[in-house]
């Protein structure tokens, strides 16, 4: 197809009057003038020729029969293509009503008789160049309008003379605000940005119109139709002839579709198509990364290299497709197994991150930041070993799979991203040379750790199951009195081999192992029924206290746990005392607050536990529900030693009575700090200097002997 350039036609004059004579005068100087001619006697035929042949300027007579020119000129104004028409009226001499009249009407200018002819025709030509300037001009706001619709975009100005501001519709229908016959007010400009970022946005422009600079920023509005949108926001300072500032001009552009854009190639870049996961391109730039932040912080992390066992026959015995879907099956396994809650209380969820990618095949790679220690990685490694080793469904098959796992861990087998991948791989093949479905770390001295800490963990199992755990009671003492007044619960694992096992050797793989959820509800049961059994040997109402772990603390059901125990044993209440510290506290803020809540509706004591050694924030003291609290047996033991550690017991303790709390110290070992503590009010108090932990038979042989008599010391 062919385009002709545009040729420009003869200029096409109406003249309009029922006077013959004045007609043929017009015409003779419109024609001079290089104009084509067609006539109309009154209004009526001027609006058909107008209709029909589009003028480029009409000379209209006012007076005329059937309808005047007030009234034509009107009505064409009106019409299609009238608006930029040149219209010129012809009146009396010094008739002003009708030029007055004839403007109202719409006409550009007017002509008094008697008319100068020659003046006529250069009339003609100039409002000839002003009617097509103004065509023009119309022409390219329907472009400018056009073009900005066709791009997405608007724009909108502030003028810094008298900061008044406008913008296009075309802003306001991109940006989602309400465009009317109203101009869109600056709020109502900023009104459809998301909430979070709409104050950013304010900033820059009202920075830009107070530093006079110009700005680019990015943002999300909220449609309608609720659907977000991206927009991008430029601006520029438009200066004046003498050089001042005049305005900040912007422009808004919808760059959803590009946003799209770039986020699809990103992801065809860096995520593997079939499986969604990180591809090896993006786990590579993020092994770099992770490198240089654990080199920075001083931190352990691992990367797990990962082979599906013998992957080759599942797609020669049932095809790619059948190895696809495995693939895939794979993949939300690892996934999920990474973001398992035990998983992330393993290294602390504030600081833990992890990276799931494939490698291509069917090779995946685990990258775990922060994990404490070499030996943790052995924790996900084992349980990502036994989540793939299970019979897969898929598109009719069954498919038995397993895999072998390679650990590397930085920095203790190298402090390069490149060797890190190149021990774990050959870890893998390692783990399939011993026999496959297992895991190995490139360091062999790790994988012993790594069993010892399993053994650990399946031995902690079997205590609980086969009641190898003992409770010891270490007695709390009324100091004003040497009464004992209940005793701390503290737990004990009698090993069939390795005798007394202290707790800390073995609460933190019950915590990283979530067998803890287990072992703290059996200590509740177990304290609650055998402060039943001192109450009711004794005769009196003494108490105990357990100090529960902080391990996912909100999370547990304690509440159903101790309302069971206190129904079954009988025991009050007010006798039992769960002992939290302030880390526990402070960590599940508003979870924590609303579960110890309930535990003082059932009437349950809540202890704070090693106070001091935390956060120690006067706040929480009236924010969370604490009945007592602890003072950490580090400021007891250096309570005669120094200063300072005095001063800090005595204002706990007076803090501690303005809130109407008791207080309780621990450690207490000599004489000294014994009447230190009396000095200073101090409620009650635990230690060597009163008794050790005693087991359950010693403890009620110490209660029914001597115990509620015996001064401890006190007098």
């Amino acid at each position: 197809m062919q385009f002709k350039q545009p040729v420009h036609a003869t200029p096409l004059a109406l003249i309009v009057d029922d006077e013959l004579s004045l007609r043929l005068s017009m015409k003779a100087a419109f024609v001079k003038a290089g104009f084509e001619i067609i006539e109309a006697e009154n209004g009526r035929e001027a609006i058909s020729l107008f209709q029909s042949r589009r003028p480029d300027i009409i000379l209209m007579d006012v007076v005329m029969p059937e309808m005047d020119g007030f009234e034509a000129c009107a009505a064409i104004r009106n019409l299609p293509g009238g608006k930029y028409v040149q219209i010129v009226m012809v009146t009396g001499m010094d008739d002003t009503e009708s030029t007055a009249r004839a403007f109202e009407a719409g006409a550009n200018d007017f002509v008094s008789k008697p008319i100068n002819w020659v003046m006529l025709g250069h009339r003609g030509r100039y409002m000839l160049r002003a009617s097509r300037a103004f065509q023009e001009l119309a022409k390219n706001n329907s472009r400018v309008v056009k073009t900005q619709e066709i791009a997405k975009l608007g724009n909108w100005e502030i003028n810094l003379l008298d900061h008044t501001f406008e913008c296009s519709r075309e802003a306001a229908r991109l940006l989602g605000a309400h465009y009317s016959t109203d101009p869109v007010t600056f709020e109502e400009f900023l009104a459809p940005i998301v909430s979070h970022e709409r104050e950013m946005v304010r900033k820059e422009i009202e920075q830009a119109v107070e530093l006079t600079t110009p700005f680019s920023v990015n943002y999300r509005v909220i449609q309608s139709d609720g659907t977000q949108r991206y927009i991008s926001n430029h601006a520029e300072v438009l200066y004046g002839e003498n050089g001042e500032a005049e305005l900040i001009f912007g422009a808004v552009q919808d760059v959803t579709e590009l946003r799209q854009a770039e986020e699809e190639i990103h992801r065809l870049g860096f995520y593997d198509g079939l499986t969604g996961l990180a591809n090896r391109m993006l786990f590579l730039d993020r092994l770099k990364k992770e490198v240089v932040v654990s080199q920075r912080n001083s931190q352990f992390f691992a990367l797990l290299y990962l082979d599906l066992d013998q992957f080759k026959r599942v797609n020669d015995s049932f095809g790619h497709h059948v190895g696809d879907l495995l693939l895939k099956a794979v993949s939300e396994i690892l996934k999920k197994s990474i973001r398992n809650s035990d998983t992330n209380a393993l290294f602390g969820k504030k600081s833990h991150d992890t990276m799931v990618a494939r490698m291509g095949g069917d090779e995946f790679t685990i990258l775990l930041s922060n994990i404490g220690g070499p030996e943790n990685a052995a924790v996900v490694a084992r349980r990502i070993v036994e989540a793939l080793s299970i019979t897969y469904h898929l598109d009719e098959h069954e498919v038995l799979m397993t895999t072998s796992v390679g650990i590397s861990v930085f920095p203790v087998d190298s402090r390069e991203p490149e060797m890190l991948m190149q021990y774990a791989d050959a870890a893998m093949y390692q783990a399939k040379d011993a026999g496959r479905n297992n895991y190995q770390f490139y360091d062999k001295s790790l994988n012993q750790k790594a069993v010892n800490k399993y053994n650990l963990e399946y031995e902690l199992r079997q205590a609980v199951k086969k009641n190898e755990l003992v409770l010891y009671y270490q007695p709390q003492i009324e100091l004003a009195t040497g009464r004992i007044v209940g005793a701390e619960a503290l737990i004990r694992w009698l090993h069939p081999t390795k005798g007394m096992v202290p707790p800390d050797q073995f609460i933190a793989v019950a915590e990283e192992t979530g067998i803890i959820v287990d072992i703290n509800e059996w200590v509740i049961r177990t304290a609650c029924s055998h402060c039943a059994k001192w109450s009711s040997a004794t005769g009196q109402d003494l108490r105990v206290a357990v100090n529960l772990s902080g391990y996912k603390f909100a999370e547990q059901d304690f509440v159903r746990v101790i309302d069971e125990s206190l129904q079954a044993t009988g025991l009050e209440a007010n006798q039992l005392e769960v002992e939290i510290t302030e880390n526990v506290m402070m960590g599940d803020g508003e979870e924590t607050v609303g579960l110890l809540a309930k535990m003082r509706d059932l009437h349950v004591r809540v202890s704070l536990d090693d106070f001091g050694t935390g956060y120690s924030s006067l706040s929480y003291l009236t924010t969370f529900p604490v009945d007592t609290i602890k003072i950490d047996r580090s400021f007891v033991m250096g309570h005669t030693s120094e200063k300072k550690n005095s001063l800090i017991i005595k204002a706990i303790v007076a803090l501690g009575h303005s809130l109407g709390l008791k207080i309780i110290a621990e450690g207490i070992e000599t004489a000294e700090q014994l009447e230190l503590l009396r000095e200073y009010k101090c409620d009650e108090g635990q230690g060597y200097y009163f008794k050790h932990p005693l087991p359950q038979k010693e403890f009620i042989k110490l209660l029914s002997e001597e115990g509620l008599t015996n001064s401890f010391g006190c007098t």
